[in-house]
């Protein structure tokens, strides 16, 4: 599938469909895909992955956006882990790379956007995008964040967080990520 056809299939054909456009990939289930075109044949992706996704369809329909790079501590959200992830991120904790989009507001202000979390998971802690969402307020899939960087390159930057990372917490990384991956599947069965 292409970008074309996904804005084709959800409806949208112009700037004027903007919120239809967000909630389209803000309704993707999250799960390991990081590139468009893996989101768009999985139909499921990570925050990069949907995030790529929604650029390149904003890109498509000539809204400008900019992307946002930011780091956060899981254990920090109010997520309902169960308690192997619990038992990991006692063990040891890291600022995670995070990334999300903004779009231009009114004047000269931007407002975030982050379609990282789809729906279902909001009854697990996890911050969705309002259903009642207006295309014009701000909002972030977690909270607190640690550090964030406006305009950032996804790719190089994410890369750089984990390249600063002790060897110990790349290693807790890894195996938070692969549980967490392997326990959000399950939740759709």
């Amino acid at each position: 599938m292409s970008v074309s056809q996904f804005l084709l299939d959800n409806g949208i054909e112009d700037k004027g469909q903007l919120i239809t456009l967000v909630q389209a990939v803000a309704a993707i289930p999250w799960g390991e895909a990081r590139t468009v075109s893996e989101v768009l044949f999985l139909n499921k992706g990570t925050c990069t992955g949907k995030h790529l996704l929604l650029q390149e369809c904003l890109q498509e329909l000539g809204i400008p956006f900019r992307s946002v790079v930011c780091t956060f501590r899981w254990e920090r959200q109010n997520i309902d882990f169960p308690p192997q992830l619990g038992d990991l991120l006692k063990d040891q904790s890291w600022e995670h790379g995070h990334n999300f989009i903004q779009l231009k507001g009114k004047g000269d202000t931007w407002i975030d956007v982050d379609v990282t979390w789809d729906p279902l998971l909001h009854a697990y802690g996890f911050q969705t995008l309002p259903a009642d969402w207006d295309g014009a307020t701000s909002f972030i899939g977690v909270d607190p964040l640690e550090r964030r960087w406006d305009g950032a390159n996804i790719t190089s930057m994410k890369e750089q967080i984990i390249q600063d990372m002790t060897p110990a917490q790349q290693k807790a990384r890894a195996a938070f990520l692969r549980v967490f991956f392997d326990w959000v599947d399950s939740l759709r069965v």
